[in-house]
């Protein structure tokens, strides 16, 4: 398997990838609305439009045999979060593909993007209900705000997680895979 850089060309299926985990995400407590022109719009604009906005986005896809099993979005994080920290706006992985380490791959490798900036925490937007609830907490993630989205309906935990603290982790973990 090999990480790079997504393409214009890539996200197409990311999106799909994205609303299809939507869904699961939502754990039935509210309906899954994104449509995918919408979304292939706003992400490619999000991607291309970094520098106006002194951002460093990244996007990566993890690919097996040139087929795509994961992505990861980030972004520097909003100061209202953390003030030198990056945030994970999204991470997919096909049900195929899970259990299989390619999330802690993805998160690793933004880890090294933003620690190269300076930033010394991750932020992650949860929704209370998703199955990736339980993903973060074992990574150790502590809970600092909820925030009530969806016209009331869902309610999203906002974890955060110190850097150099989440990478020892994956560090270690990775050992124990070896």
């Amino acid at each position: 398997m090999h990480i790079r850089s997504l393409t214009k060309a890539d996200m197409a299926e990311a999106i799909r990838l994205k609303i299809a985990c939507w869904t699961e995400e939502l754990a039935g407590k509210a309906d899954n609305t994104l449509d995918v022109d919408q979304e292939y719009a706003f992400w490619c604009d999000w991607m291309q439009s970094g520098k106006k906005h002194h951002d460093q986005r990244t996007l990566l896809g993890i690919f097996d045999d040139d087929k795509m099993q994961g992505v990861i979005f980030a972004s520097l994080a909003e100061e209202d979060d953390a003030m030198e920290g990056f945030e994970i706006n999204g991470l997919y992985v096909y049900p195929h593909a899970r259990g299989k380490g390619i999330a802690l791959t993805m998160i690793r490798q933004v880890i090294q993007v933003y620690l190269g900036l300076g930033c010394k925490e991750l932020i992650v937007y949860c929704h209370h209900h998703a199955p990736a609830q339980a993903f973060y907490t074992r990574l150790g993630g502590k809970v600092i705000r909820q925030d009530v989205q969806m016209d009331g309906k869902l309610l999203v935990d906002v974890f955060s997680f110190d850097q150099k603290t989440l990478s020892a982790l994956l560090s270690r973990r990775e050992k124990e895979d070896l």
